[in-house]
């Protein structure tokens, strides 16, 4: 009998390109731009810096490129130094359940695709492969008790793209996946801290790490995701039935979904910022104009976060976002700098709001929302709430303001000749006979 480790390894092993509908292909494609841009403006952070300097120092074969520098290193590293830019920002993508998965897998599947040589079209199979591995196991997980999910399920799927890349039968990809049940890890408790973005870097590592491994006859337990797995990590055994059913029937990234952020930091605060923009400029409101400010939200959480010691902790802060909405009417990269996170009228604003438990509110991701409040001097008060920003997985973002994004994030490092270039490369992906010409462009020229 065919069990749920064999059954995920088959299908990631086996896809084909012409078996994947053409809105999964276009929708991979779009994601792949976006990190690509994300990464690009991450290298440029301090954790970016600190991780080439990493990377540099502790070396490995000059095989693949290091995005937006001009570092080459093995595959396993040169996904983690990318990995962690992916994520550096906290502007990767989000899907449901919550997580990060392109940031923590494209970078394993472009560094195996660049040391191989291979296709745009092989590229796109591994990171659709690599997508719905990757969501159809987080699917399954019951209540996550602290783990980060984005490297602990993102470990997963880059494995299955480094294994696919490198044309892992069934079974060497069934130990693949085994030996990154070892590896996958991340505690949610880093957030507001550089090792955040490390889980993403981790996770990309890891997974190209286990596939090649598992293709030069490393072995491990070809079945981890009957019951050992979600027994160790979850505290309980996942229906077989959720884990395989539905491969590819719906793909994970059409149903539910992907989202690309629109905004600097974790997905959530944007539902908050978004409400309180709203406020902001239908009634014209002034930070002089404000008296207080209330945040309905339907549990208490670690976005809970009145007081702000470094700009790297609004990211997470439901008040830090609502003071942006009233102060700058914006979010950019700049406003998670500890110089706007700590100048006077920021940390004087923030000493305006509280955050009430409204248990009205629905607690689903996919249509929660927090309920700003905004009393004004002259006696006034108003609220709104945002249950579908502009970084929600069913959105409908248009084109141009997608790749206003790219172009605005790689731009901080390319220059433009070469920021158009990779936005048609991307574009016709599957007509590129080797992602050589995609890596090269991701090198900054003079």
């Amino acid at each position: 009998m065919t069990n749920n480790t064999e059954t995920l390894a088959r299908f990631a092993a086996n896809l084909e390109y012409d078996a994947i509908p053409k809105d999964v292909l276009d929708r991979t494609k779009r994601q792949i731009l976006d990190i690509i841009g994300v990464a690009l403006a991450g290298s440029t952070q301090p954790v970016g810096r600190l991780v080439a300097n990493f990377v540099q120092r502790t070396g490995g074969t000059p095989e693949c490129t290091v995005w937006g520098t001009q570092l080459r290193s093995s595959p396993p590293q040169a996904a983690f130094a990318n990995g962690v830019f992916s994520h550096a920002l906290d502007y990767d993508d989000m899907w449901l359940p919550g997580a990060h998965p392109t940031g923590v897998t494209f970078p394993a599947t472009l560094a195996v695709a660049e040391v191989l040589g291979a296709s745009g079209r092989e590229l796109l199979v591994a990171q659709v492969a690599a997508y719905e591995i990757m969501g159809k196991l987080h699917s399954c997980a019951g209540k996550r008790g602290g783990w980060h999910p984005t490297p602990v399920f993102g470990t997963f799927g880059a494995a299955a793209a480094a294994g696919k890349l490198l044309n892992l039968e069934p079974l060497s990809l069934q130990m693949a996946l085994g030996i990154a049940a070892s590896e996958a890890s991340g505690i949610s408790l880093h957030s507001g801290t550089m090792t955040k973005p490390f889980h993403a870097g981790h996770g990309a590592r890891n997974g190209v790490v286990a596939a090649m491994l598992a293709a030069d006859g490393f072995s491990a337990n070809p079945n981890v995701f009957d019951g050992a797995f979600f027994e160790a990590f979850y505290g309980g055994r996942a229906a077989d039935w959720q884990i395989t059913a539905l491969l590819g029937a719906p793909y994970h990234i059409s149903t539910p979904g992907i989202g690309i952020k629109m905004y600097p930091s974790g997905y959530y605060l944007h539902l908050t910022f978004e409400a309180a923009l709203e406020l902001v400029q239908h009634h014209n409101i002034t930070p002089e104009n404000v008296s207080s400010i209330e945040i309905g939200v339907p549990r208490r959480g670690h976005f809970d976060r009145p007081t702000i010691h470094r700009g790297l902790e609004g990211k997470f802060s439901h008040q830090y976002h609502v003071a942006l909405a009233v102060l700058d009417r914006k979010v950019t990269i700049e406003s998670f700098h500890d110089e706007r996170a700590l100048a006077q009228d920021m940390q004087d604003f923030l000493k305006k709001m509280t955050v009430r438990v409204d248990p009205s509110i629905p607690r689903n991701p996919d249509i929660v929302y927090y309920a700003v409040t905004i009393r004004l001097r002259d006696g006034r008060e108003v609220t709104a709430a945002q249950p579908l920003p502009k970084s929600h997985w069913r959105y409908p973002l248009p084109r141009s303001e997608w790749v206003g994004k790219f172009r605005a994030n790689a731009g901080r490092v390319l220059n433009e000749r070469n920021v158009e270039q990779i936005i048609e490369l991307v574009d016709k992906l599957e007509e590129l006979s080797d992602v050589r010409a995609l890596t090269e462009a991701l090198i900054p020229r003079g």
